[in-house]
This record gives structure tokens, C-alpha cells and sequence, in this order.
């Protein structure tokens, strides 16, 4: 069961999503959510070269501008991230907007804003689920990734 870990980014969140680190997630995937406009839940899949944490309140994203993610950003202002990795679980949901329509490191992808409302960590439960826990992240392989120069107008 997810338990609360406040209104910002935890230290390890922020580590992680800073740029600092990216070439350490580099194969991973953040998994967001958005809400269509017949209410179901939208998935949808970025790489760490694509979600920039400005400060622990503030993560700036990269999405296909004509995608139907970013016209649910649009629509409803509402953004649930989703990171797996070894042992740990979070969801970070906040309110977005869009801050730029086209980004000048690639103009396919909008710039998003998203100001962080809350953040959750989960695991098994210990007395439930003994010794469970989640074995990886979600991984992927792009010979042609996003690179630097998208994370690095994320971060200005």
C-alpha cells in the first residue's frame, strides 16, 4: 500500500530526476498517467532524458506535442509520474501545463511544467508479503535516444 512521502520530492527522487545522474537510468522509463476525455487513465512512457526535476517542487517534462498525453495535459491539467526500480516504487502526482509548444532541441516535443503535488512511495507489505519487492525497473533499448540536449533545455 503506497504510503505518503509528502508535498515534494524525496532526496532520492530528486537525485534521480536532477540530470545529475541520468546516465545511471539511461535504459529505465518513467511511466506517466494522464486522464482522457472519456475519464480513463492514459499511459504513456518517457525516458530520464525527458523528466528534468528543477528543485524538489518543480519537474519539467518533454512530450510529443500532438500526442494524446500532452493534449490531456492541455485539457486537464492533471499528471501522475510512475518510477520502478530495485526496491522501490513511487508516484508522483501534480498539476501541468504546457510552458513552450514547440522546444527548440526538438521541435516534435512540447515543454511541460508540472508543479508537484504529492508523493508516494510503495512496497509489499512486510507482514503480508514477506521478503517481496520489486526485482527492476522497466527497461528499454533506443539506439537513437533523446539525448543531452533535450534534458538540458529541461533543466533551463
Amino acid at each position: 500500500m503506497p504510503k505518503s512521502a509528502g508535498r515534494e520530492l524525496t532526496d532520492d527522487l530528486f537525485r534521480r530526476l536532477c540530470g545529475e545522474s541520468v546516465e545511471e537510468h539511461s535504459n529505465k522509463v518513467i511511466l506517466i498517467h494522464t486522464v482522457d476525455e472519456n475519464g480513463w487513465p492514459h499511459p504513456a512512457i518517457l525516458s530520464y532524458f525527458e523528466v528534468a526535476a528543477k528543485d524538489p517542487h518543480n519537474i519539467q517534462l518533454a512530450t510529443y506535442r500532438d500526442s494524446r498525453t500532452t493534449q490531456n495535459i492541455r485539457r486537464t491539467g492533471k499528471l501522475t509520474l510512475s518510477i520502478f526500480d530495485e526496491r522501490v516504487t513511487y508516484y508522483i502526482k501534480g498539476t501541468a501545463s504546457e510552458v513552450a509548444g514547440e522546444m527548440m532541441s526538438a521541435p516534435y516535443n512540447s515543454k511541460l511544467q508540472m508543479q508537484v503535488e504529492q508523493v508516494l512511495v510503495d512496497y509489499a507489505d512486510p507482514a503480508r508479503e514477506t521478503g517481496a519487492y520489486i526485482a527492476s525497473g522497466i527497461t528499454y533499448v533506443n539506439p537513437n535516444p533523446p539525448g543531452l540536449a533535450v534534458l538540458k533545455e529541461l533543466l533551463r
